[in-house]
């Protein structure tokens, strides 16, 4: 018999040991920090007891909600599992608007349920080198007023999302760092240990020159391992950059929405969140 039930915080680590066997690399405590943010989104398939699949459905405040992690084991593929799970995840996401980042072959059955698209998510990755002097201008997150960090975030983001970042600044193996040009935030992002090398993200900046210079400090810490990054298609510096930091483009994803679409300025985003959970 299939169940679907909330899953509980120690058993996040089925469903990042899942993403990282599927090729996704979360970050290690990626499941944690989104858990924190939102309890109720993740949500676990079971037949006659067992582990089965899954699927998250962050939420942020009461306007958007953000699929993700949506899975069915292999044993258990071919019965329905996966689109009872996505139906549940829509119906636990309510009439909020909905963000998916899903696998390219999915299009249709996206567009089935009424997304539509905005762009392809490509993830790029190798190691990166810091050539050339680093800014002065660099400072940690942890080190700048909250308040004033929410605000930035929240114009690339689209909304604020305060509870998240807290508990993503908190997060264990985390490097996080901002911009600052007289006084002024101009740039801010985070690069987290994953089984497999870093990954960056968020990175927001105000044009090409702020995102090198962020990029440039977290390569100092890398120390020629792999970094991987989530860059919109349509953001032709950030494929740029990307590739004079010595990445090269790994696998795509759909960036998709369901309802009114955020306002992200996808032409200053250098690197998203994640496409994996939320």
């Amino acid at each position: 018999m299939l169940t679907i039930r909330n899953l509980s915080l120690q058993e996040m680590v089925f469903p990042m040991e899942v993403a990282y066997k599927e090729g996704w690399n979360p970050g290690l405590y990626d499941g944690v920090a989104f858990y924190q943010a939102d309890p109720d989104g993740f949500f676990l398939a079971e037949v006659d007891g067992g582990m089965a699949g899954g699927v998250s459905v962050v939420g942020y405040d009461d306007r958007l909600a953000v699929i993700g992690n949506h899975f069915v084991l292999p044993p258990y593929r071919g019965r329905g599992i996966g689109r009872t799970l996505w139906e549940h995840a829509m119906e636990a996401a309510g009439d909020k608007r909905i963000r998916i980042n899903g696998l390219p072959e999915g299009k249709e059955f996206y567009e089935s349920y009424g997304f539509y698209g905005i762009c392809n998510v490509i993830r790029y990755g190798g190691s990166i080198f810091a050539e050339g002097r680093v800014s002065d201008d660099i400072y940690s997150a942890q080190d700048i007023d909250f308040r004033r960090l929410v605000e930035y975030d929240a114009a690339f983001f689209g909304m604020p999302r305060a509870p998240f970042l807290k508990n993503w600044l908190d997060t264990p193996a985390m490097v996080s760092l901002c911009v600052l040009k007289e006084g002024e935030i101009k740039g801010w992002g985070c690069m987290r240990r994953c089984r497999k090398g870093w990954r960056l993200g968020p990175v927001f900046a105000d044009d090409y020159d702020r995102a090198e210079e962020l990029i440039r400090h977290f390569a100092v810490k890398t120390v020629a391992e792999s970094v991987y990054m989530d860059v919109a298609e349509t953001n032709v510096q950030s494929i740029k950059l990307g590739f004079a930091m010595g990445m090269t483009p790994w696998e795509a994803r759909l960036k998709m929405y369901k309802g009114e679409q955020e306002r992200e300025p996808l032409e200053r985003i250098f690197g998203f969140t994640t496409v994996d959970i939320g």
